[in-house]
């Protein structure tokens, strides 16, 4: 009988024990932190997920994310340009990095880019001009007040070097401020000649491809 209590007894023990340690590696805390590149400038769309996970965010347009992850695993970091990073959890609450350029990569030169379509959803705090920033090759210039768009640097000391802007299929020769960020359903940049082809000397300067929702 004595055997059989403590064998009772031992056994309660070992499925406690079982339980906390399950209860252990299936809680999750919440991971905040800022990515920077290695000039420290908070570097915003940058993607921050759960390895072997789809559990992905975005940073901010303060270069700042928040995800929700296990005490255990890994966040991967990464952003087009720039060489992956890896971090383990371990349990943190806190996890800053800096992502270095990736010198065998010229995404400045690719022919086509766009603003990734899960940053566009997740940050709505961003406007238009913050969103392609975001974008390889594009640099955004305020000009009196306007957005301009330069894709291909400054090609003539006097003719106009912006970006075309299309708007769901058709020339834009408005402001981008006019634009409802909440509208926009997805931002791609044309830079080569083989892509501009149809839209002759208006493209010369790169093209911006606006499309935004149906409205229902």
């Amino acid at each position: 009988m004595k055997h059989s209590a403590f064998l009772k007894v031992l056994a309660i023990t070992l499925f406690f024990q079982l339980f906390l340690v399950v209860c252990t590696f299936s809680q999750d805390i919440t991971v905040y932190g800022r990515v920077r590149d290695i000039f420290n400038r908070t570097m915003m769309g940058a993607s921050v997920k759960l390895m072997g996970t789809t559990t992905e965010v975005f940073t901010d347009s303060m270069g700042d994310y928040q995800i929700t992850v296990p005490l255990k695993g890994k966040l991967v970091f990464s952003k087009k340009g720039f060489l992956t990073q890896k971090m383990a959890i371990k349990g943190k609450s806190i996890i800053d990095v800096s992502l270095n350029l990736d010198l065998n990569k010229e995404p400045e030169t690719a022919n086509k880019s766009s603003v990734d379509k899960k940053m566009l959803e997740q940050n709505k705090e961003a406007d238009i001009a913050q969103l392609l920033t975001t974008v390889p090759g594009v640099k955004v210039v305020h000009d009196g007040g306007e957005i301009k768009l330069l894709i291909r640097g400054m090609r003539s000391v006097y003719g106009n070097n912006y970006a075309l802007i299309v708007l769901n299929g058709s020339p834009f020769y408005g402001s981008l401020n006019d634009l409802n960020r909440n509208d926009i359903e997805s931002i791609e940049v044309l830079k080569d000649a083989a892509s501009m082809t149809g839209w002759g000397s208006r493209g010369a300067n790169g093209i911006v491809l606006i499309s935004t929702k149906v409205r229902k």
